[in-house]
């Protein structure tokens, strides 16, 4: 669904999906801070900045809570904020198991300010900007611990909660990319019927180097989408037979993530480069697919950093991206 509402707008495919991160994530509240959250019902938005964490110092019956989360889309809309904090003790953070112990709050929208940052190369129509807490009081029920183990609350039964994490992100960002992508080939097919290059006779329908080139991304996008499918859905055949993910193959699905990011930014750049001009101009659709996929590539789930990740996994190496264990 997310991948086909964004063939027709990239931003309101990314709109559709961001919230309902938040609600995945949701899953790990304690049942009382669910029913406050969903007390209107269960589509309340919630965005979400997960990164970098922040400060929250335990108080009785909650945190003080303090930070700016960049990257928050939809914020403008949403009911509810979700923001991740380090549990402070004195100015340093606590420390179990030799790792920084880590909490995601949520906030009330009103309870936070909204800066205007989101002056973005693409995907400008997401309202990602940033939002900043001081000082906020937030009661235990409305938090919990991050971390690899949980057990769903009761609301949140389905198979869908017992899914890898990286799951929950993957699908927003792999499939606008990969509808960005397509966008863009199917605006080359078009042009590619009209236009003459300077200095050729032949439109670019007739020139063996478009031709090549076509075919080329084609297959890299095809290709690149089995792969995400088919990794995707064998994720969920495991969850819906019971069976946990191991951590290579949460490295699976996160290879899939980011080959399909990656993928569908090659094929938009070959693209923008055989319309040559023409995919210059803001009235060329070209022209904003190649400004999304430059920022949708820089999603922290499908960057050229988590290649690294994949393969620290795949050679026995502690991964330092934690979030691939959840």
């Amino acid at each position: 669904m997310v991948e086909e509402l964004a063939g027709a707008d990239s931003a309101a495919g990314w709109a559709l999906q961001t919230g309902n991160v938040g609600a995945w994530w949701s899953a790990r509240l304690p049942k009382e801070g669910a029913e406050e959250v969903f007390a209107s019902g269960p589509d309340a938005l919630i965005a979400a900045s997960f990164q970098p964490p922040h400060q929250a110092v335990e108080v009785p019956g909650g945190y003080r809570y303090s930070g700016r989360g960049p990257l928050a889309s939809s914020i403008h809309d949403a009911a509810w904020v979700m923001m991740t904090g380090l549990v402070m003790d004195d100015g340093v953070p606590r420390m179990i198991d030799g790792q920084p112990a880590m909490v995601a709050v949520l906030l009330r929208a009103t309870d936070v300010r909204i800066d205007d940052t989101w002056h973005s190369l693409g995907m400008r129509a997401t309202d990602s900007n940033d939002a900043v807490a001081e000082d906020v009081f937030v009661p235990a029920s409305r938090t919990f611990h991050v971390r690899p183990r949980f057990e769903p609350g009761p609301h949140f039964q389905g198979p869908l909660y017992q899914m890898p994490a990286v799951a929950s992100i993957l699908v927003i960002t792999a499939p606008v990319a990969m509808a960005v992508a397509r966008g863009a080939i199917t605006e080359l097919r078009e042009l590619a019927q009209r236009k003459t290059a300077m200095g050729f006779a032949r439109t670019l329908r007739d020139r063996d180097v478009v031709q090549a080139t076509l075919a080329e991304a084609e297959g890299i996008l095809r290709s690149a989408r089995a792969l995400y499918y088919e990794t995707l859905s064998a994720t969920w055949q495991r969850t819906l037979d019971g069976e946990s993910s191991t951590l290579e193959q949460k490295a699976d699905l996160l290879l899939a993530g980011a080959h399909a990011g990656k993928s569908a930014s090659a094929v938009v750049e070959l693209m923008h480069r055989l319309a040559g001009t023409s995919g210059v101009y803001t009235r060329n659709r070209l022209e904003r697919h190649f400004r999304d996929v430059q920022t949708v590539r820089h999603h922290g789930f499908v960057s050229q950093n988590r290649f690294e990740t994949v393969g620290q996994v795949y050679l026995g190496v502690a991964p330092e991206f934690p979030l691939v264990a959840f």
